[in-house]
């Protein structure tokens, strides 16, 4: 066997040589076709496109005020049905890794649906740490960049079964990839979640339209929940941002608009 110059007969230093070449070419393939696209819609894609051949199920970049911890954009790979719930239901308000970020330098990570009823300090938290799982986010390497009280950049990379595996398929640093996308991925592309952040004021967001159309069709607040699988609470919030927008008293005007105006129908 060739020796390896720097370590004389050490193969393992050989391999970690091979090892680390590969990993910088990796990187610069991927700043090259990150860079190839300015628009953020484009470079969201490209980004979403390269998650997915290293391996990831899903991703996460978001830009958060660390001062209120105010979400003011969020971009990402999960379902916009799970996002909206998320958001509507407050669930980043008791997530462990949202605060976690804060807290700690480097990567934090966490296995979801392990959590027992006994362990949860609320409902909201087991449904949070199950409804993960269930929606085929394993596991999770969030990290944040920015300077401390300032706006900042979280990033959560999502895999399936553990970090372990995790780790292995993907052929460059978590920690690495991770302050890649966040030096790439600087400005919102258009979503459901994104709107509910930042509303536009004349325009419903498609849930909205959906609980206006249901109470069209006589369904109380417990029935619009069932039918549309989130919480009571939740259609209340869609309920209110709906009257908001259509400058209504009750929730009913504001369904009586939407018919008026088009929004809806029966």
């Amino acid at each position: 066997m060739t020796q390896c110059p720097i370590a004389g007969d050490s193969w393992r230093v050989c391999f970690w040589c091979v090892r680390v070449l590969e990993m910088k070419n990796h990187v610069i393939d991927i700043v090259q076709k990150l860079a190839a696209h300015v628009e953020p819609v484009a470079r969201w894609k490209v980004a979403t496109e390269i998650s997915e051949n290293l391996g990831f199920s899903h991703i996460l970049v978001a830009q958060v005020d660390a001062a209120d911890r105010g979400i003011q954009w969020v971009n990402t790979s999960m379902s916009m049905d799970w996002m909206e719930e998320c958001l509507c239901e407050d669930y980043i308000g008791i997530d462990p890794l949202f605060e976690g970020v804060f807290q700690t330098r480097g990567l934090v990570t966490q296995r979801t649906g392990l959590m027992t009823r006994s362990q949860a300090q609320t409902s909201k938290a087991f449904a949070l740490n199950h409804g993960l799982k269930a929606a085929g986010m394993d596991v999770f390497a969030c990290s944040r960049f920015g300077t401390s009280g300032t706006l900042g950049t979280h990033v959560s990379l999502v895999g399936r079964y553990s970090l372990e595996q995790m780790t292995g398929a993907c052929p460059i640093d978590l920690g690495l990839y991770s302050g890649l996308l966040a030096t790439a991925i600087t400005a919102p592309v258009p979503s459901r979640a994104n709107d509910l952040l930042t509303p536009h004021p004349d325009a419903l967001s498609v849930r909205q339209r959906e609980v206006l159309s249901l109470l069209a069709e006589g369904m109380m607040t417990a029935r619009i929940a069932e039918t549309l699988g989130i919480s009571e609470a939740a259609v209340n919030k869609h309920f209110i941002a709906a009257r908001q927008k259509l400058d209504a008293a009750t929730r009913e005007q504001a369904m009586a608009k939407a018919l008026l105006q088009g929004l809806i129908s029966l």
